[in-house]
């Protein structure tokens, strides 16, 4: 199995003076990769660029440490690394995203042909595609990847502090039409069904957020939704039937969201690209994100209960 992020690459700087690798595209990769290699079922990639610059040389090293391939990691050397600030307010994280990042400038070229061909899953997200270079670049990927599961992670980030939006419904649209799966949080699902044309009446009830997702599959070549609800985990929804599983408690004073959802998103693809069944695949993802909102940072080691869980779901699969 390989399963590819593609997107933005950076530096989290959170208030207390740490930092950390992030960007939802490289957690989900870092993720499916720590599900995968230990098991010799397959590794996770990640595609993006830094910069020619001390926080890229620490990406390509964290990469390397973890057993990843730096392959299809650009470096550009007149852009800097990215870098976004976070912050918490009112118990959910915050952003300042810089502008003008390595990774907003990822070049097309014949690697990635042969990576797309031969991928089982992609993830991508709404951020990397604010600038035309990276947009053009992961949009022809997708097209030449029709063989793997596609999820888009909507991941909505504008700037808290100044307001910069990294989407649009162009964007949105665009994205949902070379998906196979779309993942987001409510907020997010009537934020994004608004921007494009399709409003349903209910708001935040759970009526007015199946409405919405029945939408979506109606209007997209789209095979689910998954919808993250923090506390009551993981909702994956289909056109045959919807799928959930108990949710892991967080105590509150454990709680670190940065990275929860794209773990969640990592156990979706890797279980539904493994032919899991669908409980099961929900159930892993909500295993995943459970563990990562205990931690710090977004992609801390697996326990070796999660991959205990992984085996003993592939040994029935077969």
């Amino acid at each position: 199995m390989i399963a590819v992020g593609i997107g933005e690459v950076l530096f989290d700087n959170f208030e207390d003076g740490t930092d950390a690798l992030g960007g939802a595209p490289l957690n989900a990769a870092v993720h499916a990769h720590q599900l995968a290699w230990p098991l010799g079922l397959g590794e996770g990639i990640m595609v993006s660029a830094v910069g020619a610059d001390n926080n890229g040389e620490r990406v390509l090293e964290e990469l390397r440490g973890r057993g990843m391939s730096t392959r299809y990691i650009q470096v550009v050397p007149q852009r800097p690394t990215g870098l976004v600030s976070v912050f918490m307010r009112d118990g959910q994280p915050g952003y300042q995203i810089s502008a003008g990042a390595a990774w907003d400038f990822i070049e097309y070229d014949g690697a990635l042909d042969e990576l797309a061909a031969r991928c089982d899953g992609v993830f991508f997200g709404s951020l990397a595609q604010r600038s035309p270079v990276s947009r053009k670049t992961i949009r022809r990927f997708l097209e030449r990847a029709p063989q793997a599961l596609r999820m888009y992670d909507v991941n909505l980030r504008r700037n808290t502090l100044t307001g910069e939006e990294g989407y649009n419904a162009e964007i949105v649209d665009t994205s949902c039409r070379l998906a196979s799966v779309v993942k987001m949080n409510a907020a997010e699902l009537i934020e994004i069904c608004a921007l494009l044309g399709l409003e349903c009446a209910g708001e935040e009830s759970e009526a007015g957020l199946r409405r919405r997702m029945e939408a979506l599959l109606a209007r997209y070549p789209i095979e689910a939704v998954v919808l993250t609800r923090d506390a009551r985990g993981t909702l994956l929804f289909t056109r045959d039937g919807e799928y959930t599983a108990a949710a892991l408690p967080v105590p509150p004073e454990q709680a670190h969201p940065v990275g929860a959802g794209d773990a969640c998103a990592a156990g979706i693809l890797f279980a539904l690209v493994m032919g899991w069944e669908r409980p099961q695949a929900v159930e892993l993802a909500n295993r995943m994100g459970a563990w990562v909102a205990s931690q710090l940072p977004g992609t801390p080691p697996l326990p070796a209960a999660i991959l205990d869980f992984v085996r003993e779901n592939n040994r029935e699969t077969k």
